[in-house]
Formats: C-alpha cells, structure tokens, sequence
C-alpha cells in the first residue's frame, strides 16, 4: 500500500497546525508530531499514555539538519556516517535549546537519528525541521506494525490522532539502538535493530 502525495500533504499540514499523525517508519508504526510545539508533543504523550518526562525520539530529515541541533561527538560520528539514514538513534547534547519543545529536551540532550523512512523524510521536510518519532502504541505495549494494530490499542483513549498514513503491514523489525558517548566511549542505552558493539541485541520495540 502506498501512501498518496495528497495525504502526505495533508498530513504535513496537520503537523503545521500542531496535530497528531500515525505513520510508517523503517522499524514500526510511529506517532508524529512537530517537535518545535508544545501542544503538538503534550498531545502525543497523552495518545500515547507516557509521562512527559520520559522525552520522545526525533527524526529529522537529513545530516545537515541533524547538525543544527545536536552536537556530534568523534566516534558517534562514525557511527551515523556508516548506519544513517537508518534506524540508529543518538542521544546527545542539543546545541539550543530553546529551538524545540521544552518536552524533548532532557537534562540539555535530545534523542534523534535520519530515518530510511521515505515518508518521515518528507515530514521533517515538510515542517522544515524535527518530528517526534516515538513509537505508535500505548506506553508499555507491544509495537504495531499495522495502523490495525494502533487503531485498535487506541480505541478508549479520549484524544486520538488527527491522521493515519497507511502503508499497509510492515516487517516486523526490532526498534531502532539508541546510543551515546561518554568519555570518548560508546554507550548503547537500547540494543535494537542495528548491533554496533557486537553484544546480542534486544529485540524489545516498545518505544
């Protein structure tokens, strides 16, 4: 199934106006939102029945955009030029804060990688700059890798998304590692989809 020109148009008009909107990424469905906006993150956190402290990843659209927000450390940098666009998410220290929402911001650091994803490409394009990119599922249950599966975990809850973007059933893949650097060393802080130390990865896609 492919997601149509004119939904993605709307759905980054949704964005624009601080909506909510479910879409397919390179791992499993996820919630979007503009990162830039307060309300827009408030409200995914509320769909997604997750504690506003506990910050969501982002995705932004290329390295060029990446580096406006996030300071870069040497070896992660050689992580991100051999495993971006991919599901490689770096946790580091944002460049100025007050570019986004005080609520993906913790303790000064920002979570966020360049996705495979066609369509959170054209989002983060589309918003010219970064999206919330945590996983389409209520906090502590299972991945979905259908907008099925998302509809039917949120069929109690008060606020809903303001859009789906289907692309039909994607493959079942691990959530994106999540790493850091400290001290010059890499600390992976998830194990997921890609294994950049060689330790057995956890397969766990709850995000």
């Amino acid at each position: 199934m492919v997601v149509s020109d004119q939904n993605l148009k709307n759905a980054i008009a949704i964005l624009k106006k601080g909506g909510v909107v479910v879409f397919p990424t390179e791992t499993s469905y996820g919630f979007a939102a503009d990162a830039t906006n307060n309300h827009a993150v408030e409200k995914v956190m509320e769909i997604k029945g997750r504690e506003l402290w506990k910050t969501p990843p982002l995705i932004v659209a290329n390295r060029q955009m990446a580096d406006k927000y996030l300071f870069i450390n040497k070896k992660t940098n050689k992580l991100i030029n051999k495993y971006w666009p991919g599901p490689l998410t770096v946790v580091g220290n944002i460049k100025d804060k007050n570019l986004l929402s005080k609520y993906v911001v913790r303790d000064g650091t920002i979570a966020l990688r360049v996705s495979e994803s066609e369509i959170a490409v054209q989002l983060s394009l589309g918003v010219d700059g970064p999206i919330v990119a945590t996983s389409a599922n209520i906090s502590g249950k299972e991945a979905c890798f259908s907008v099925d599966c998302v509809k039917k975990q949120l069929q109690t809850q008060l606020l809903q998304p303001d859009l789906y973007l289907d692309a039909g059933l994607l493959d079942h893949k691990p959530a994106s590692t999540i790493i850091t650097e400290k001290n010059g060393e890499i600390i992976v802080l998830r194990s997921g989809n890609i294994n950049v130390l060689g330790e057995n990865t956890n397969t766990s896609s709850v995000g």
